[in-house]
């Protein structure tokens, strides 16, 4: 893969992540008739700016950041009339809220047209064929469709695997048509491992994919993925993966993400995409967190205030979140600092 590629699927994949997460803040703000001061994606030198509506518009040379800065949320200007602070906490809750969701967004579109480019209702149908295999020997050819093994009508995902498996050793007989629509007989032989699997080498669909599977499975997406997000976490937290958060498997930052990103594109652009579908929805479930200075902490304090009915001191709540993003940067750098340790020594994930 050229270094070029390498810096346009890193640079895409930050920008689709960034982007829609600002423009979710931006466009509920510019709902509520908030000042937006500053819509930027990218941090850094201006690479463009405009001004319109009173809001500068700018694109920034690092795509790993983006922030939408709003009227209001400085020190001195907490009582501006069309200020984040003048909304009441649903309104502001409203403006959090939308960027993790249109994280969330992206990752169903994303997960959605990989589904679409999918679509299979023929179980048989070969997807592959593993180069020196018996399949491949016999003859077969992706675009092939099995329509019978043992004169079994082949009409459910898995029906290879379980003739494979109740007849280990055993030649299957196999028809079908071609892609051209030649019909075939193939007598195939499985190669046996010694633990007793037993394969001929195609690759067929695990199951049929239509336009409303690849809708259920955009929309369910995001909530499957948090799963694992947490069950993932949880093994970190508590051992179960060795070194911990900051081992070799642990956490990782935009270098690590940047690698990570890099590598799917070997694997092909489906691959790269549903990495970024994964990453969107990670983006979104951290700033829901309850933690300052990410979209959650700020939540937690909307919602006390809705709850307490009157508001926090402002400069101290300023100074609670910018000590949280100290804090965060702070973590960012450690993290950065061991993917460059992980990278340097071989031990990153997929580097060895």
């Amino acid at each position: 893969m050229s270094p070029i590629v390498s810096v346009v699927a890193i640079a895409g994949a930050f920008l689709l992540l960034i982007a829609p997460h600002e423009a979710g803040h931006f466009l509920v703000a510019k709902l509520f008739k908030v000042r937006v001061i500053e819509f930027s994606i990218g941090a850094g030198t201006k690479l463009l700016s405009f001004t319109r509506g009173g809001t500068l518009y700018a694109l920034r040379l690092l795509p790993i950041l983006g922030y939408v800065r709003m009227g209001g949320m400085e020190a001195g200007d907490f009582d501006e009339p069309n200020g984040f602070h003048s909304k009441s906490p649903w309104q502001r809750i409203a403006i959090l809220v939308a960027g993790p969701v249109a994280n969330f967004l992206v990752a169903i579109v994303l997960i959605t047209g990989i589904g679409l480019t999918q679509l299979n209702t023929d179980p048989g149908k070969v997807l592959g064929v593993v180069t020196g295999s018996p399949a491949a020997a016999a003859g077969m050819q992706p675009g092939d469709s099995i329509r019978t093994v043992n004169g079994k009508p082949f009409n459910a995902p898995g029906m290879l695997l379980n003739e494979e498996a109740a007849h280990p050793g055993t030649p299957l007989v196999l028809t079908g048509l071609h892609a051209n629509g030649k019909p075939f007989t193939y007598q195939v032989t499985p190669n046996c491992t010694a633990s007793g699997t037993c394969q001929i080498g195609v690759g067929l669909p695990r199951r049929l994919s239509t336009v409303g599977t690849a809708i259920t499975d955009g929309v369910s997406f995001p909530v499957v993925a948090i799963g694992q997000i947490v069950t993932g976490l949880e093994s970190l937290v508590s051992g179960q993966v060795k070194g911990g958060l900051l081992g070799p498997d642990g956490l990782t930052g935009p270098i690590g993400i940047a690698t990570i990103t890099a590598q799917s594109v070997n694997g092909g652009w489906l691959n790269y995409i549903f990495l970024v579908a994964i990453l969107s929805v990670a983006l979104g479930f951290t700033n829901l967190l309850p933690i300052p200075a990410l979209d959650g902490g700020r939540i937690v304090v909307a919602l006390i205030e809705w709850l307490r009915r009157r508001p926090f001191d402002r400069k101290s709540e300023l100074n609670v979140q910018r000590w949280g993003l100290v804090a965060l940067l702070a973590l960012a750098a450690l993290i950065s600092f061991l993917d460059i340790q992980r990278l340097a020594t071989g031990t990153f994930p997929g580097s060895h």
